[in-house]
């Protein structure tokens, strides 16, 4: 899991955008939105940590 988010922040502070990741709760079908975060380092981990963190709740990225 930790490997994932890392590169999940590694790609966004590559790419310097930032868009707003979408996330959905299959069982539930809440949605939560991580971001957008100003293209840095600090902010691709707390991407990073908001998706994780969602995933450990049961959400899924979802598409755009």
């Amino acid at each position: 899991m930790r490997q994932i988010a890392l590169a999940i922040a590694l790609t966004v502070a590559l790419s310097g955008c930032t868009d707003a990741i979408t996330m959905r709760n299959k069982a539930t079908g809440e949605v939560a939105t991580c971001g957008p975060y100003e293209s840095n380092n600090r902010n691709a981990l707390r991407e990073a940590q908001c998706i994780s963190d969602y995933q450990r709740q049961g959400y899924e990225r979802a598409p755009h």
